[in-house]
């Protein structure tokens, strides 16, 4: 079952102690009932909201979005100073006096722009209940797009946290998790997050209307394309640049889509133009192509090394122009 973090402090802890009022009634009766007002007032005060120096307040080492919007910070920070932060942040203790954020950091760091104090409930949390509470509230407010989700995922994973934690905190998979099925949704976040490098993903950045089936099926286009992550940094620098000229988020996936078809449409130009070349002379031998094969002829009496080591290294052979084609693919 989906585990929630509630932090409503009960009914049971407002309620008044009401005064014995029996004639018959024993002095040490009214010890439940002052024991029964110290935990309200304990509850009470741990209910309350606390202003707190934002300096205090460390940020979680799991970040739920990709890029913080600093137009968007500032409008937020203009609405608090216009109206007063009216929705508290959610901290936890930590030692030496300081606080870890679990939930709130678009306005703390509105109220770190306006160096104001931030109004938040303390709540003594572990880091698995903390991260429950965080991605349970940004879940439930439908805030974060489908790629910060994967991400967040992704940095829960690698932290060694449990599949069933990192449904609970996304709200996903729940229904198969009941019924003992695959988890596909936490799947598709694995698989994306595996074939594309978080370069890439941080300069396309939150993509807001892109959706699951888009980012799966661009994962998947880099992938066969030859595009690893560790191989994806020429591309990240172009959506950068993009970035740069004032494309929005959703608009820079589009220009990767864009790229990934302009390099394959390249590719089948220059497959069309070598099956028209028939044969193709060289101081170091011959290439002849036709639409089922390429042959290549190397003349051991012009080229004597090169046919040696081809003889002797085929499969080396036909791996350097594998990957000579490869090289080509991506430029």
């Amino acid at each position: 079952m989906a585990r929630k973090i509630q932090f409503d402090v009960s009914d049971e802890d407002h309620k008044e102690a009401k005064p014995d009022t029996s004639a018959h009634a024993e002095p040490a009766s009214r010890a439940p009932s002052l024991s029964g007002m110290a935990k309200s007032l304990q509850a009470a005060a741990a209910a309350a909201i606390r202003e707190i120096d934002t300096r205090l307040i460390d940020d979680s080492q799991f970040k739920d979005r990709i890029r913080a919007d600093d137009d968007e910070v500032i409008e937020l920070a203009e609405s608090i100073r216009a109206q007063g932060q009216l929705i508290p942040i959610l901290v936890s203790p930590m030692p030496g006096g300081r606080f870890r954020i679990v939930y709130g950091r678009r306005r703390l760091a509105a109220l770190r722009h306006l160096g104001m104090t931030a109004k938040a409930l303390v709540r003594d949390l572990d880091e698995d209940q903390a991260v429950i509470a965080q991605g349970q509230e940004n879940s439930f407010r439908k805030d974060l797009s489908w790629i910060e989700k994967a991400v967040f995922a992704k940095q829960l994973l690698d932290a060694g946290k449990a599949d069933q934690l990192v449904c609970d905190a996304l709200n996903i998979d729940q229904k198969a998790r009941k019924e003992g099925d695959k988890l596909t949704g936490l799947s598709r976040m694995r698989q994306v997050t595996a074939r594309i490098s978080s370069d890439l993903i941080e300069a396309i950045g939150p993509a807001p209307k892109t959706g699951r089936d888009r980012w799966y099926e661009i994962s998947q286009q880099l992938e066969k394309k030859g595009f690893p992550p560790g191989n994806q940094s020429n591309l990240a620098a172009e959506i950068a640049n993009a970035t740069t000229r004032g494309v929005a988020s959703d608009e820079r996936f589009a220009f990767l889509e864009a790229l990934l078809r302009r390099r394959t449409e390249g590719t089948s130009q220059r497959t069309a133009t070598a099956l028209k070349t028939r044969q193709t002379v060289s101081e170091l031998g011959a290439v002849k192509v036709s639409p089922k094969t390429v042959l290549i002829t190397i003349e051991s009496k012009s080229s004597a090394d090169l046919h040696r080591w081809i003889a002797d290294h085929p499969n080396e052979a036909l791996k350097a122009l594998h990957d000579a084609q490869k090289k080509s693919e991506q430029q």
